[in-house]
């Protein structure tokens, strides 16, 4: 069926992912654009392969029940620092460990050194998030903040961050 899949949708829905200042776009936008005579993951397999030869990614990831697709390439993001990257990777390791809905009180606390210029940084320009769920005040990390990490991820634990900062 890729023989039929029509070049200029490809390249329209390509061109999209790539101008997007966000860098990240839902699945179901995605479908919307992608005539449905076609079949959806065989179109995004496409552009996800002509991405890659140009030394992009497309990842995916699931925030809020919904799946969104995130545009990365190889490398660090220069908009973001060292110490913010840790703080995310801390965050993760928390999220993943211990509880999911991470109590923004609790965040504040752990992170208060760095709270006004890092961690404000990252909300503000979308890499956590703020929530509230029966009034509780939760930070989850959000897809581009999970992207920042795509190559670590399956591999950070609690206990080795915590071990490298017993080193230090």
């Amino acid at each position: 069926m890729s023989s039929e899949i029509n070049q200029q949708d490809i390249t329209k829905i390509t061109k999209i992912i790539l101008t997007n200042k966000q860098k990240i776009i839902r699945e179901e936008d995605l479908q919307n654009l992608v005539d449905s005579s076609y079949e959806f993951n065989e179109v995004i397999n496409i552009i996800y392969a002509n991405l890659k030869e140009v030394g992009f990614e497309l990842i995916t990831t699931t925030f809020l029940d919904q799946k969104y697709y995130i545009l990365t390439s190889d490398g660090k993001d220069d908009n973001i620092t060292p110490s913010q990257y840790g703080i995310i990777a801390v965050l993760f390791a928390l999220s993943k460990e211990i509880d999911e809905n991470l109590k923004l009180n609790d965040i504040k606390d752990i992170f208060s050194q760095v709270w006004d210029s890092d961690v404000k940084y990252l909300i503000e320009n979308d890499y956590l998030r703020k929530q509230s769920i029966d009034n509780l005040e939760i930070i989850k990390i959000t897809p581009l903040g999970k992207a920042l990490l795509k190559n670590i991820h399956k591999d950070l634990q609690l206990k080795n961050l915590i071990d490298i900062f017993k080193k230090e």
